[in-house]
């Protein structure tokens, strides 16, 4: 998609973090119509004030990914505001940690509702009428920890769904681009964001916070409008992947080659 001025694209997760970060480079490109979308007005307010001060002219939706029903009314909502949707950004994110046997059944469905199924529920929701029209992106923010689930331990849950939303990136894409469709993957490591405190968004429905003290990651921290410049350019360039810590890419080879070595045997 080379040119993205005008486009119309919803941003979940996007009042704060990664996903404000990635509406303010699309905000960059000109005459953006951005739908955000997060848990909580206020901080969905406070990221669309920027937005317009970057020239965007913005829609927030109050929206639980993990609710099929909410991410229809989103869809609902950014077509009566603005039609056709173009480009889809996939960023919501929570994530518990600790010991895997110290977790409740509430925590499992709270990172996997958020982090797997809500982009699901979106592929679903807008996938259908890109094919349709043969044109369209979809953004899906994974992780490093998704690619090697075995980087850190003590994250929980959101290391197997990372992985899952790795996994259908990759498919998707397959298929995506026999309609025109473009599907790029973003390997996220350490970024500067308020993830460690997103226990202040879970919905009474999934209980109460599983307090933790996570493991911190062998990598270098960098600011979120860098994830956000290098994914913009990803729509840009319809790459297939987008990974924002070259320096890792010899742990994941080793990782990679550990799973090789499984195959080298006979019989």
């Amino acid at each position: 998609m080379k040119d993205l001025k005008g486009k119309v694209s919803v941003i979940t997760g996007g009042g704060t973090g990664i996903g404000l970060a990635i509406a303010l480079e699309l905000a960059k490109a000109g005459e953006a119509k951005l739908i955000i979308a997060s848990t909580n007005a206020d901080r969905l307010e406070e990221g669309a004030e920027e937005l317009r001060k970057a020239g965007a002219e913005v829609l927030t939706v109050v929206c639980d990914v993990s609710n099929r029903a909410d991410v229809q009314n989103l869809h609902d909502k950014a077509t009566e505001k603005f039609g056709e949707v173009d480009i889809v950004v996939c960023s919501s994110g929570v994530t518990t940690g600790g010991p895997y046997v110290n977790h409740r059944p509430e925590d499992w469905d709270w990172v996997f509702g958020v982090c797997l199924y809500g982009p699901s529920y979106c592929i679903q929701t807008w996938y259908p009428e890109m094919v349709a029209r043969k044109s369209g992106h979809i953004v899906l923010v994974g992780s490093q920890a998704g690619m090697n689930p075995t980087w850190f331990a003590h994250h929980g849950p959101y290391t197997a769904a990372k992985s899952g939303v790795m996994a259908l990136g990759a498919a998707l894409r397959l298929e995506a681009l026999e309609h025109n469709v473009g599907v790029t993957s973003v390997i996220v490591a350490a970024t500067t964001t308020n993830i460690m405190k997103c226990e202040r968004s879970r919905p009474e429905k999934y209980g109460k916070s599983q307090p933790f003290d996570a493991e911190k990651r062998a990598a270098r921290r960098i600011p979120a409008a860098d994830v956000g410049r290098m994914t913009v350019q990803g729509i840009i360039d319809n790459k297939e992947f987008v990974a924002t810590h070259p320096e890792l890419k010899q742990m994941q080879k080793e990782y990679f080659d550990r799973i090789l070595a499984a195959y080298d045997h006979e019989g």
